[in-house]
């Protein structure tokens, strides 16, 4: 019963928090050992040392967020799924969505017509998640090839490590 209380009170914090990664980010920024970055415009070319595409990437970035939410319970792990499906629903395209039973990676855009406006990676493994955020005007064809080798997860990871 007491399971059941938590769930509700979980799920019912998860509908307080909005529908957008300011929502989110704002609701988790302080929870307990979150790391919660909002990269200034300063570092943006620090970034952009990492690879040539992402020299190219960061010229057109507005916003950058990067969260780890460690040691998450199964239950903070369906919470917090739960909510970036909600915000994914609001004309996201899924890139790519990988579910197994104990992992999660997805990868995850809004477009306007051929320019990309927003890119979300989550990544849930085990008790650990990340997400980043990048706002800007974005080619979606150098978007593509960026997922396609695996240069977002490479820079989640990067901050993984970092941070």
């Amino acid at each position: 019963m007491l399971r059941k209380i938590l769930f509700t009170g979980l799920i019912a914090l998860c509908f307080s928090c909005g529908s957008s990664i300011e929502s989110f980010y704002d609701a988790h920024k302080n929870d307990t050992n979150v790391t919660a970055v909002q990269v200034p415009k300063f570092m943006y070319s620090l970034l952009g040392n990492l690879s040539p595409e992402m020299s190219d990437l960061m010229k057109n970035v507005s916003d950058i967020r990067y969260m780890n939410l460690p040691e998450s319970t199964s239950l903070r792990n369906q919470q917090i799924n739960t909510e970036i499906d909600k915000i994914t629903k609001s004309g996201y395209s899924d890139i790519f969505r990988k579910n197994n039973s104990d992992s999660r990676s997805l990868l995850t855009v809004k477009e306007d017509g051929n320019t990309i406006k927003q890119i979300i990676l989550h990544n849930s493994s085990g008790t650990n998640n990340s997400l980043l955020y990048l706002k800007g005007n974005f080619d979606a064809d150098k978007i593509k090839q960026m997922a396609e080798s695996d240069d977002f997860s490479n820079f989640s990871n990067l901050l993984d490590k970092k941070y």
